[in-house]
């Protein structure tokens, strides 16, 4: 499960950072952060290394983050006003 979160995680966060794109990647990292953690849980209570899971949970989050990040920008930067100055009168 912590490879597959790895590698969820790094296709989600290239394709994360297209701007066009960011919010197809939604749904693959939240999967990809719950395959980390439990992976992560799973590997502390057995004792084991768990870096691999430790970079599927940071970098599934990564994606999360930006596109958090690109849908605060585009709610507040809007100018409501901008589209009564362009009509043709």
């Amino acid at each position: 499960m912590d490879i597959a979160s790895m590698v969820i995680g790094i296709i989600s966060a290239l394709v994360g950072l297209i701007p066009c794109v960011n919010f197809f990647v939604i749904l693959p990292a939240i999967l990809g952060l719950i395959l980390g953690i439990i992976s992560f849980k799973q590997k502390k209570a057995e004792e084991l290394p768990s870096g691999i899971a430790l970079a599927g949970i940071i970098l599934n989050s990564l994606p999360l983050l930006i596109g958090a990040t690109f849908l605060v920008y585009a709610l507040f930067s809007g100018d409501t006003y901008s589209v009564n100055e362009m009509t043709i009168k």
